[in-house]
C-alpha cells in the first residue's frame, strides 16, 4: 500500500471533526498531519489534547517524522508561590522524623475553616481548576484534637499482631459454661468492634484534607478496630467453643443513625469510655493468660481512643460553647441505649458468670459486676468532666449505679 493510499484510508476511517481540523490549520498544522498521527496510533482525544495545549505544526510534524516531543514546556509548575527551603528536622532523634515535625512554616497552618473542596495537600498551590471532592466538614472545631498528632506516632509504633503475639498454643479447656460465657462476650465484642470501625471509615472521606493529621490518626483507629474484631473471634474459635448470640444492635442504631459527625462523636464517647474501663479491668474476668494479655492490649489501643474523644470535645466546646445544651441531647440518647443493652441477658450474664467463676457462682459474679458498671459510670463522668462537661441529667439508671 503506497502512502498515499494509507493516508486516504486513516482519513476517511478516523472520521476527524471539522473542528480539530480547524484548529489544527490555525496552529500551522499540515492538512495531513493530523491524518498522521491516525495512522502512527494516536487516538483523536491525544491528537485534541495537542490542539488544546496549543502545539503548533512545526513541533507536531517534528514529533510525528522524528519521534521528538512535541508538548510545550513551560515549566510553570517550578513557579508556584509555595514555602520553599524546607528542612523538616526531627524533634526527637529517638522518635525519628514524625508527622509533628513535618508542620513548620506556613505548613503547620491548620485554619479554623478549610475551604477548599478538593483534594489538595495543605500547604500546596490550588490548580485554577479542580473538582469538588464531596467533602462536607471544614471546620477544625467539629473533629480537631491536638492529641491527635502524638496519637498517631504512639498507634503506628504501638501495633501488635493476634495471631503471633498471642499463645494460642497455649490455650487450655475450660469448663462449658465457662467456655460459653467467653465466647459469647466474644461474640458482642468482635460485633461491636468490626462495626464501630466501619462506621469511622463512611465518616472519614467526609473530612477534608485540610485536617490530614486527624485523618491519619482515625486511618489507626480503623485499624484497631479491625484488629480487634479479629482477636475476639479467634478466640472464640480457637478453644472448642464457637460463636454465640448476636449482640444487641440498639446502641450500634443510635450511632449509625447519628446525622452529624458531632453527633457520632457523643455518641461514640459513651461506648469507648465503658469499654476502656472495661477491657482495663480484664483480669476480673480473664479465663487465662492469653484473654489477660488479649485485654491489656485492647484496653491500651483504647486508650487513644477515649483520649481522642475527650481532647475534641474539650477543643469544640471551647470554640462553640453556645452548643453545650445540643451535647446533652446526644449524650442522653447513647447513655439511654447503653443501659438498655447491659440490661440484655446476652450481654450481663456472660460477664457475672466470668466474673464468678462459673454459672452456680452467677450471683457473687452479678455482685462483681453491678462494681464494674460503677466503676464505668465514675470513670465516663470523670471523662466529661476533663473535656469540662458537666452532665445536667445523667440517665437515672447510671445514676442508680453510684449509688
Amino acid at each position: 500500500m503506497s502512502t498515499g493510499e494509507a493516508l486516504a484510508r486513516a482519513r476517511e476511517g478516523s472520521q476527524v471533526p471539522q473542528d480539530a481540523r480547524d484548529k489544527a490549520r490555525e496552529l500551522g498544522w499540515d492538512d495531513d498531519l493530523i491524518d498522521l498521527a491516525v495512522e502512527k496510533g494516536h487516538s483523536l482525544a491525544i491528537i485534541w489534547q495537542a490542539l488544546k495545549g496549543g502545539v503548533t505544526g512545526a513541533q507536531a510534524k517534528e514529533f510525528l517524522v522524528h519521534g521528538q516531543s512535541a508538548a510545550p514546556r513551560d515549566f510553570s509548575w517550578m513557579k508556584v508561590p509555595t514555602e520553599w527551603g524546607i528542612r523538616a528536622k526531627a524533634a526527637d532523634p529517638a522518635l525519628g522524623l514524625a508527622i509533628g515535625d513535618l508542620n513548620v512554616g506556613t505548613y503547620g497552618d491548620i485554619p479554623d475553616v478549610w475551604t477548599n473542596r478538593s483534594e489538595i495537600a495543605r500547604g500546596s498551590y490550588p490548580n485554577p481548576l479542580n473538582e469538588d471532592m464531596g467533602y462536607t466538614i471544614f471546620e477544625k472545631a467539629v473533629v480537631w484534637a491536638d492529641c491527635c498528632v502524638p496519637l498517631y506516632e504512639d498507634a503506628i509504633r504501638d501495633r501488635w499482631v493476634s495471631a503471633t503475639d498471642l499463645n494460642w498454643a497455649g490455650l487450655e479447656a475450660l469448663p462449658g459454661d465457662l467456655e460459653k460465657a467467653v465466647c459469647q462476650f466474644m461474640t458482642e465484642q468482635s460485633e461491636r468492634a468490626y462495626f464501630v470501625g466501619a462506621l469511622w471509615s463512611g465518616w472519614l472521606p467526609d473530612i477534608s484534607y485540610g485536617f490530614l493529621e486527624l485523618k491519619l490518626f482515625l486511618s489507626t483507629v480503623i485499624y484497631d478496630l479491625a484488629r480487634h474484631s479479629e482477636a475476639f473471634r479467634k478466640r472464640a474459635l480457637s478453644n472448642c467453643g464457637g460463636l454465640g448470640l448476636q449482640a444487641p444492635t440498639d446502641y450500634s442504631r443510635v450511632a449509625q443513625e447519628a446525622r452529624s459527625f458531632i453527633e457520632l462523636a457523643a455518641v461514640l464517647f459513651v461506648q469507648d469510655s465503658m469499654l476502656y474501663t472495661l477491657f482495663s479491668q480484664g483480669d476480673q474476668f480473664a479465663q487465662n493468660d492469653l484473654e489477660r494479655q488479649m485485654y491489656q492490649l485492647v484496653a491500651k489501643d483504647r486508650a487513644r481512643m477515649r483520649q481522642y474523644h475527650v481532647e475534641r470535645l474539650k477543643h469544640f466546646l471551647f470554640k462553640t460553647p453556645d452548643r453545650r445544651g445540643e451535647q446533652d441531647l446526644y449524650f442522653a440518647r447513647a447513655e439511654a441505649k447503653m443501659v438498655k443493652d447491659w440490661g440484655d441477658s446476652a450481654v450481663w450474664e456472660p460477664l457475672a458468670i466470668l466474673l464468678g467463676g462459673g454459672r452456680d457462682k452467677i450471683a457473687q459474679g452479678q455482685a462483681k459486676l453491678q462494681e464494674l458498671r460503677k466503676l464505668q459510670v465514675q470513670n465516663y463522668v470523670q471523662d466529661l468532666k476533663d473535656a469540662t462537661f458537666t452532665r445536667t441529667h445523667l440517665n437515672g439508671r447510671m445514676k442508680d449505679m453510684l449509688a
